[in-house]
């Protein structure tokens, strides 16, 4: 292919991408198949590898023998729908929540099937109604909260989402039972594979938990890492050697009991919070706190629930609630962009409560059931 023809096409897949995010929400999507979405929320962009669009949702408009459904996923362009096959895309994990395929032409006969086997649905721009639907904005954007409704909010959706991890650690250290041939008790087998699995947000969760799960004695298949490579990324392999070094350490006196020596401390929380980021060295600053805030913390709690220790849990809580906010990623960039936020939250907590609302109602545009758009505090 020459140099002009790369240029002419590069421009194009640009044309198709400035096309999807014109669209208006309430759109409708006919299908190469008959079959029609009516478009809820357009995504966001995707990163530098991977699909072009994230989060999208779509809602499949019922046929006569089939249900309204609603989707949440990817969505990927191409000029022509065999682009598909031509860019590898068939064999490729990354593209597994690809939930509809925008292209120009429609090319193609072959089904556009994803590396899990699913097949995905073709949209042609060249289909599309003309102009689109005006948006009224979401309902977030009709009735926005007050500034001090919206602190309430997110502090209370941050709490949920605390309690929810708690939670699910609590019922995940009720299943856990030590192994007789193993150095770790049943609270650090419990931790660790979630240790692991924090290491890997924004990264590949599911080969990272795999990795902390056969670090503590239990079976798990390593998946290959995603992409077209045999062996993790640079990022993610100074990540691991990190962890077996935070393991080896941890061997003598187990990583929970090290870890909880310091959140049940009688100090200020300002300085626990740096005993905690001391003891995840030489992990940055940044990962360590996003380990503490998702994992150490909500882990403290869960253990204090299941020793009855109200003390411990109380300090848990404490230091969640003053913890310093993390760094940005996307979701919290999306949602105080979609709340009109003057500025990202200054505290992990609220952070956290950004999230919530994001996972719980606004990843699937549920409006009727947002604590910032549906019902309120």
């Amino acid at each position: 292919m020459t140099a002009l023809a790369v240029h002419e096409r590069s421009e194009q897949e640009s044309d198709i991408a400035r096309d999807w995010w014109r669209l208006a929400p309430r759109t409708l999507l006919p299908l190469e198949d008959g079959r029609r979405y009516l478009l809820l929320y357009n995504g966001q962009p995707g990163g530098p590898s991977g699909p072009d669009v994230r989060d999208a949702v779509l809602r499949v408009l019922p046929c006569p023998d089939q249900e309204e459904e609603q989707l949440v996923g990817d969505v990927e362009f191409h000029v022509r729908a065999g682009d598909w096959f031509d860019h590898g895309h068939q064999t490729d994990p990354r593209y597994n929540r690809v939930i509809l395929h925008v292209v120009r032409y429609l090319d193609s006969s072959m089904p556009t099937r994803r590396q899990d086997g699913a097949i995905v649905p073709n949209c042609s721009l060249l289909d599309l109604p003309r102009p689109p639907m005006e948006s009224e904005g979401w309902p977030c954007e009709q009735r926005p909260l007050a500034a001090g409704a919206t602190t309430a909010t997110l502090l209370y959706a941050g709490l949920l989402r605390f309690n929810e991890k708690s939670q699910n650690l609590y019922q995940a250290l009720l299943k856990t039972q030590p192994r007789p041939d193993s150095i770790w008790n049943a609270y650090d087998i419990c931790l660790l594979p979630a240790l692991a699995e924090g290491l890997g947000y924004g990264r590949d969760r599911a080969f990272f938990r795999a990795v902390g799960l056969r670090l503590v004695g239990l079976p798990a298949r390593i998946p290959e890492p995603l992409g077209h490579i045999s062996t993790p990324a640079p990022l993610d392999a100074r990540r691991l050697r990190t962890l077996y070094l935070l393991c080896t350490r941890w061997k003598r006196n187990g990583s929970w009991q090290t870890l909880r020596r310091i959140v049940q401390a009688e100090t200020e929380n300002k300085a626990a919070i740096e005993a905690l980021r001391a003891a995840l060295h030489p992990l940055s600053r940044a990962r360590s706190d996003i380990l503490i805030v998702n994992v150490i913390l909500p882990f403290a709690a869960a253990s204090a629930a299941l020793e009855d220790d109200g003390r411990l849990a109380n300090r848990a809580r404490q230091i969640y609630l003053s913890y310093p906010a993390l760094v940005s990623n996307r979701v919290t960039r999306t949602m105080s962009a979609q709340l009109h936020l003057p500025l990202e939250p200054q505290q992990a907590c609220l952070q956290q409560g950004l999230h919530a609302i994001y996972s719980h109602t606004c990843q699937a545009k549920r409006c009727q059931d947002c604590l910032c758009g549906g019902q309120r505090l």
